[in-house]
């Protein structure tokens, strides 16, 4: 065996090598976000309680227990919490690894507001079944075929959607497919699965690089394609009023996604907030978070009403 044939097998060997190490570290990794260890609804509530100044009384305000099969074939649970007298619902959807418990703090604003609260809990969330946390991919399906269900019980009610993290960028999602939304927004979602790698690198070129790897594990792997994860399309599809909050001090979810989103859809308001870490905005800013928030609604209201003359 020559020196250059020697050469040539030292080096295939250590490519290989490497993408062993490439994919195996790259599975771990995707492992740890799609299958995360389940957090019980008790730890969830406590912590809202304990990190975000949930108000313990709002655990109290009554809510009739819903489930239903997804379409995937795993138990879905949800809660629904009626505004007396109100024909309008607005479908709040939590972010990574928690449940209906981190909506609650919104609960009194859109009560307030004369909507009923239709929380879900996401699969392998809350109450929820599912294997994997899939970042909107299967999730988009269960809420709009919860809407579906909604719309049968309730056929006067108009629908709006709120979300939050990894719930926001699917409320976008689910709002892309409902041309009669009143409302949509979206409060520190990311774009697409490449701007959640905004939190890790800020060459563009990096993550355009990985995301094939990404793509490939996630399909394989875990049973989902993360093409199938992209609010920055969907965002352009979205026929009604939209609202997009974030902060610049996100290190979760870098505030970059926020500025994403905004150029994909120009028409939509954007209100930026200096400091707060992830979700944390409506904690250290509530009169400023909730003034926004009942500003927009009002007006996306107006919206609305005008659409149904015109038609």
């Amino acid at each position: 065996m020559s020196v250059g044939e020697i050469v040539l097998i030292a080096v295939v060997l250590t490519v290989a090598a490497l993408l062993a190490v490439w994919f195996i570290g790259l599975y771990f990794g995707i492992k740890g976000l799609v299958k995360p260890k389940k957090r019980t609804v008790d730890y969830l509530v406590e912590y809202e309680i304990e990190e975000k100044g949930l108000d313990r009384a709002v655990t109290g305000i009554p809510f009739e227990q819903l489930f239903r099969t997804s379409r995937f074939g795993y138990e879905l649970a949800a809660r629904f919490y009626v505004c007396e007298g109100s024909s309008k619902t607005v479908v709040c959807l939590h972010g990574h690894n928690s449940c209906f418990a981190s909506q609650l703090k919104y609960l009194t604003l859109f009560l307030s507001l004369g909507y009923n609260v239709f929380i879900p809990d996401h699969r392998r969330s809350g109450l929820s079944g599912g294997d994997t946390v899939t970042f909107g991919a299967y999730e988009k399906y269960d809420v709009l075929d919860w809407i579906s269900e909604l719309r049968e019980r309730r056929t006067e009610d108009d629908i709006a959607l709120f979300g939050e993290s990894m719930g926001a960028a699917t409320a976008i999602m689910v709002a892309a497919e409902i041309p009669d939304a009143v409302f949509l927004i979206d409060y520190c979602g990311y774009a697409n699965f490449e701007g959640l790698l905004t939190r890790y690198t800020d060459s563009e070129g990096i993550r355009k690089a990985v995301m094939p790897s990404i793509r490939l594990v996630s399909e394989h792997c875990f049973g989902f394609d993360v093409k199938e994860c992209d609010a920055l399309e969907a965002i352009t599809r979205v026929g009604c009023p939209i609202l997009i909050m974030h902060s610049k001090a996100d290190k979760t979810v870098n505030y970059k996604n926020a500025l994403m989103l905004k150029e994909a859809a120009p028409q939509a308001e954007l209100h930026t907030f200096p400091d707060s870490i992830h979700a944390r905005s409506i904690t250290k800013y509530p009169d400023e978070y909730a003034n926004t928030v009942k500003e927009f609604v009002l007006k996306a209201e107006a919206a609305y009403a005008k659409r149904g003359k015109d038609v």
